[in-house]
């Protein structure tokens, strides 16, 4: 019985986690911080990608965490589901924990984002 009881909790917490090394969908895109200068001209970017570390939440909670490269591209596997991204604390923006974006991941396949973050240069 004891057995038993383990396998139905185990199984239990299994099913209940979002996210999964078996996902089949998820999030890819890029990162984008702008403005990177005071002023913004037609002919040059105003923004640019980054490389930073990222948490992914999930009812409050932390479900996932992962890396752009300086790219700023990234590909995180996660359960088709409603989550939040907060930049860490190695993100070159202005307050990278309050810069939380909602982000709603697909039933099927990969769910292509392009998330933007400020950098407070005015």
């Amino acid at each position: 019985m004891r057995t038993l009881l383990l396998c139905v909790c185990v199984a239990a917490a299994a099913c209940s986690s979002p996210t999964s090394s078996n996902a089949t969908t998820g999030l890819t895109g890029v990162v984008l911080r702008g403005p990177i200068t005071p002023v913004c001209r037609i002919d040059e970017p105003c923004n640019t990608p980054f490389s930073a570390s990222f948490v992914v939440e999930r009812d409050g909670k932390q479900v996932a965490q992962f890396r752009s490269d300086s790219a700023g591209s990234f590909t995180v596997w996660l359960s088709p589901g409603s989550y939040r991204i907060v930049p860490g604390p190695d993100a070159p923006l202005i307050v990278p924990t309050s810069q939380a974006k909602q982000v709603e991941v697909g039933a099927v396949g990969l769910t292509t984002v392009r998330l933007e973050f400020d950098t407070g240069i005015r």
